[in-house]
Order: structure tokens, then C-alpha cells, then sequence
């Protein structure tokens, strides 16, 4: 089990500028969190809030700037930069944000790889993004370390039999954990896990897995 003392798995994010405009500043900057952003060769404005927010963290900011232009060329930068940061860094999480959806192909080998890989169309799915809806609070305290360890190893051997509504997600998991949680400390963990961004709960209770 990994110790509690280990720093969080680094957030790799790669934005196709030429896709989307509106950047949420405030996860630049942000601890456990690499930020490259990705421009066409044409795209030679970028406004002021955005280049005084970059500077200020430098050190955990790419600017990518193609210099010449062709089809799909700034795609193929993406999945450069991309493959080296898997490269440096296998065990982090890896965010696309473009309404692109052919990075959708990459992605699927990438998860084949056991690499945890996800496209967004928008910084609002972003887990620690600001804009992002606030997760569930856990009505007592965080789920740990063990159970985590535990319910992730069963959800990523059961993949064909994950639940996709969080009430049978929990259902699942009480049956899982059996009298050794309560439904309290079973809905911790659901919060935990989607803090973590190994699954996510939309407003109508669908989950989707990140495992």
C-alpha cells in the first residue's frame, strides 16, 4: 500500500488552444498540477490576465507556440508533448481539454496501457478545477488508505460488472466491504474516490470509472 506520506499523483494538463478559449486560471499554479498550453501558429494575442498568470507561475507552465500551420498540426504537437510527459511521469493523470474528438483513438490505446488518460471538452469536468461542481462532503471523516486500496483493486478487477448509478455503487460496496463498513464510511469513500478522480457522479447519480 502506498505510504500516506507520498505527494499526490501530478495532474498533466495539455490544452488545445485553437479548440478552447476560456482557460480557468486558477488551476494554474496549482500544487500537483503541470500546465501546458498549446497555440496555432495564427493565434499570436493572448490576453493579458492569462500572460500575467502564466509568468507568475513559470515554473510549472509549457507555452507551446506552433510556428508554421497545417492540418492538424497543433493535434500532433499535443500528442507529443503528451507521450513525453507519460514518459516522465507513467503514474500521474493526464488531462486533454479540446472539444477535439479525434484525441479519442489515443486515448483508448493510452487506457489500454494502463494509463489514466481522460479528454475534456471544457474545464468544467476537471475535478480540481474551480469551475467544476464541488464533490459531495462526506458526512464523516475521509475514507483510508486501506479502503481506498481495497475498493479500487475491486473495481478495476470487475470491469464488467461496475454499477453505473452511485446508490448501486454503494450497494455494491457495502456487499463488498460487508460488516466491516457502515453505509457512512462507504459514502466517504465514494466522496474519496471522486475527489481522487477515479470516478465521477453526474446530477442525474450516472457514474463514469477513471480507475
Amino acid at each position: 500500500m502506498p505510504s500516506a506520506d507520498l505527494p499526490p499523483p501530478m495532474n498533466h494538463v495539455l490544452v488545445d488552444f485553437e479548440n478552447v478559449h476560456k482557460i480557468d486560471l486558477s488551476i494554474i499554479g496549482m500544487k500537483s498540477v503541470s500546465f501546458t498550453l498549446l497555440l496555432g501558429a495564427q493565434q499570436k494575442r493572448l490576453d493579458a490576465e492569462l500572460v500575467e498568470t502564466l509568468m507568475e507561475h513559470a515554473t510549472s507552465v509549457q507555452l507551446v507556440r506552433l510556428t508554421s500551420s497545417g492540418r492538424n498540426a497543433l493535434d500532433f504537437a499535443l500528442a507529443y508533448y503528451l507521450g513525453r510527459a507519460v514518459t516522465s511521469d507513467p503514474t500521474g493523470y493526464f488531462h486533454i481539454v479540446s472539444k477535439d474528438v479525434g484525441f479519442d483513438p489515443l486515448i483508448d490505446h493510452l487506457k489500454t496501457r494502463r494509463l489514466r488518460v481522460r479528454r475534456h471538452d471544457d474545464f468544467s469536468t476537471l475535478s480540481f478545477s474551480a469551475s467544476a461542481p464541488p464533490p459531495p462532503k462526506p458526512s464523516v471523516p475521509s475514507a483510508t488508505n486501506d479502503s481506498l486500496t481495497r475498493a479500487l483493486t475491486h473495481l478495476r478487477r470487475n470491469t464488467k460488472n461496475r454499477p453505473k448509478r452511485n446508490r448501486t455503487l454503494e450497494t455494491h460496496l457495502l456487499a463488498h466491504f460487508g460488516k466491516s463498513a457502515t453505509t457512512e464510511e462507504i459514502t466517504a469513500l465514494i466522496a474519496r474516490l471522486q475527489q481522487a478522480g477515479h470516478i465521477r457522479i453526474d446530477e442525474k447519480g450516472a457514474v463514469t470509472y477513471q480507475l
